[in-house]
C-alpha cells in the first residue's frame, strides 16, 4: 500500500488557513511596523490579504477621557483586538502606554518564528548542488512574497495625523470592552493618541502601486504551489514542514505576548499595584473613579452612572466640612 502513496498534492498545505487571521497578521499587529527582516517569517496561507476589519470583531469601544470628560470611541483595530485579549470579565486593568524610544541596530531583533526559515537557508547554502532547482525556486518565490508584503505594509503604517499635538499633557481613558472588561490606560496624551485614534492601516503615499504589490505577492504563493510539486517528495516534506514550524511559532509567540507596539508607543500592564482589579458591579468601579478623578461627567456619559447618582454625588462632595 506504501508502494502506490505520492505526496504530490503535499504542497497544496501551502495554501491552507487553519484559522480566520493567519498568525502572521497577528503578529504583525502586536509587533507594529515591520522590518525587512520579517520576511523571514512564513506560514500557512501567505495568500491570504491582511484585514484589519478581522481584528476587533467589528468592535469600536467606548472611551472617555476621565481628565477632560469627551467621549469617542477606539478606532485601531489593532489596539481593540489587544484589549480583548488581555481584558478579563468584571476587571478593571490599567494599562501604560510608553513614549517612543530612539530607534538602534540594537533594537532590531529576528523573531523565534524566523529560525525554521533560516536553518532551511542555511542547509540549501552548504548544499546548493544537491538541492533541485524548484526547491530554490519556490523557496524563492515565498521570500519574494513576503517582501512585497512587507513593503506594502510599511508604506500602509506609516505615522499619520492624530489630532493637534499636547506635549507634556497627561490622559487617563477608560475604555469600555464587551463582555464587561474595562481598561484603563495611562499616558501623555499624544502617546494616548497614537494608539487610540484612526485605522491602523492608513491610504499609502501610492495606493495603486501598493496594490499592484499586493496582487503579484498573492500570485506568487500559488506559483510556489505550483513550481514545488516538481520537487522531490523529500524535498517536498522539507519546504512545508518549515513553513508549518514556523507557523505553529508564530501561535505561540501571540499566545505569549503581552504587550503592544503602535506608531514606536509600548503598551503593557502597569507595574503598579491593583493594575488588576476584581469589582462585583460595574457601579462600584464608576463610583471609585468617580471620586478619584472629582468629576462624574465622564460615567454619566458613557452610561455607568445616571445624573441624578452624579449630582447627588457633586452635593454630597460640596457639603462635607474640611478641616486643617
Amino acid at each position: 500500500m506504501l508502494e502506490n502513496f505520492s505526496l504530490n498534492l503535499l504542497p497544496i498545505l501551502l495554501l491552507a488557513t487553519p484559522s480566520l487571521i493567519l498568525p502572521l497578521h497577528t503578529h504583525i499587529a502586536l509587533r507594529g511596523r515591520p522590518s525587512y527582516l520579517s520576511l523571514l517569517n512564513l506560514c500557512l496561507g501567505l495568500q491570504t490579504p491582511l484585514n484589519p476589519r478581522t481584528w476587533n470583531d467589528g468592535e469600536y469601544p467606548a472611551c472617555a477621557a476621565m481628565t477632560t470628560g469627551y467621549i469617542f470611541r477606539v478606532e485601531n483595530q489593532a489596539t481593540v483586538m489587544f484589549l480583548q485579549r488581555i481584558g478579563r470579565t468584571a476587571h478593571l486593568l490599567t494599562l501604560e502606554v510608553s513614549p517612543p524610544k530612539s530607534p538602534s541596530p540594537a533594537s532590531i531583533s529576528i523573531s523565534t518564528a524566523a529560525l525554521p526559515t533560516i536553518i532551511l537557508l542555511s542547509q540549501i547554502a552548504f548544499s546548493f548542488s544537491s538541492t533541485s532547482t524548484s526547491l530554490n525556486l519556490t523557496l524563492a518565490l515565498l521570500l519574494t512574497s513576503r517582501l512585497l508584503i512587507t513593503i506594502t505594509l510599511r508604506s500602509r503604517t506609516l505615522p499619520t495625523w492624530h489630532g493637534a499635538p499636547e506635549p507634556n499633557v497627561k490622559g487617563d481613558l477608560l475604555i469600555l470592552v464587551s463582555e464587561d472588561r474595562w481598561v484603563r490606560l495611562k499616558g501623555l496624551v499624544d502617546d494616548l493618541k497614537a494608539v487610540t485614534s484612526g485605522s491602523w492601516l492608513s491610504s499609502p503615499p501610492h495606493p495603486k502601486l501598493m496594490d499592484a504589490l499586493d496582487w503579484i505577492s498573492q500570485m506568487l504563493v500559488y506559483l510556489a504551489v505550483v513550481v514545488l510539486a516538481n520537487a522531490s517528495d523529500s524535498e517536498k516534506v522539507m519546504l512545508v514542514g518549515t513553513v508549518t514550524a514556523s507557523h505553529l511559532l508564530l501561535m505561540y509567540e501571540n499566545s505569549r505576548a503581552e504587550t503592544l507596539v503602535m506608531h514606536g508607543r509600548t503598551v503593557k500592564l502597569s507595574e503598579e499595584k491593583g493594575s488588576v482589579k476584581k469589582y462585583g458591579r460595574r457601579l462600584e468601579m464608576a463610583d471609585e473613579l468617580v471620586k478619584e478623578m472629582g468629576r462624574s461627567d465622564f460615567a454619566v456619559r458613557l452610561g455607568m452612572i445616571n445624573p441624578e447618582q452624579a449630582k447627588k454625588s457633586n452635593d454630597d462632595a460640596s457639603s462635607e466640612v474640611v478641616t486643617m
